[in-house]
């Protein structure tokens, strides 16, 4: 029923908090306590329950993230914790859901994050990270990094029936641990055979040629070309077992 009433678009949901109308924050925070009685593994367990969960939340993320981004911190890991699950869902519609709530998280974390770093160069004073999920997020960078690997992954070795869905937040994720990235790029790189180094570096290259740190809709679509090439030319050449695996354990 809530996903009926956020997803529909049947009310403005924007002059709720102007008139002072809490049926709105009642309602989430319902659904919050909800939630937490339901345990993460019976959440794809239930098919009908996780085609309903993953798009709910796609839907807060697109139109209320700033709920999301004001949860405790338990809570936001649950959430972070239940993308990362459903990534790897053989369920079309759950991974889709999961792929599009996960982009628009990224995206508002990435914004919250540059709009930080912009105030620091212009004052020269460190500011206060008062979001919940910019804290959450700094202290516990494993759970954006599982993701990253995780969605490379699949769009890269496996047979993914939702390249476009799953390389929206990848760009996303990459700005947000490029760091990572790199160190998952270069373990990659000294898995493959010795005579195929060199161009997997130039795939790599490839991947980010072009590419500019911000997530506007030109630079995500250059993205999500450079990906398809990419993964074109790394399937076309790796016939062996799924490399990427080992050597994402090498690198945490």
């Amino acid at each position: 029923m809530l996903k009926s009433a956020l997803c529909g678009g049947y009310v403005n949901f924007g002059v709720f908090r102007w008139y002072g109308d809490v049926a709105l924050d009642d309602a989430l925070n319902t659904f919050v306590k909800m939630l937490l009685s339901v345990p993460q593994s019976d959440m794809l367990h239930y098919p009908k329950l996780s085609q309903t969960y993953y798009v709910l939340l796609e839907c807060l993320a697109q139109d209320h993230m700033n709920f999301l981004s004001s949860l405790e911190p338990q809570l936001f890991l649950y959430i972070l914790s239940s993308i990362s699950e459903g990534l790897s869902s053989s369920d079309t519609m759950v991974c889709a859901g999961c792929c599009a709530a996960l982009d628009h998280l990224v995206t508002y974390i990435f914004k919250k994050v540059s709009k930080v770093g912009r105030k620091r160069r212009t004052s020269g004073t460190e500011q206060p990270e008062e979001e919940t999920c910019l804290r959450v997020l700094k202290q516990h960078p494993e759970i954006l990094q599982q993701m990253l690997s995780t969605n490379l992954n699949i769009v890269i070795f496996e047979e993914c029936r939702n390249q476009w869905s799953m390389s929206r937040p990848l760009l996303g994720l990459i700005l947000l641990n490029e760091e990572y990235f790199n160190q998952l790029r270069q373990s990659i790189i000294n898995n493959q055979l010795p005579e195929k180094q060199v161009v997997m570096a130039q795939w790599f290259d490839s991947l980010m040629e072009g590419i500019e740190r911000n997530l506007q809709t030109k630079n995500r679509e250059r993205f999500t070309q450079n990906l398809s090439v990419f993964r074109r030319d790394v399937n076309d050449s790796l016939k062996g077992p799924n490399i990427l695996n080992s050597s994402i354990y090498d690198v945490n």
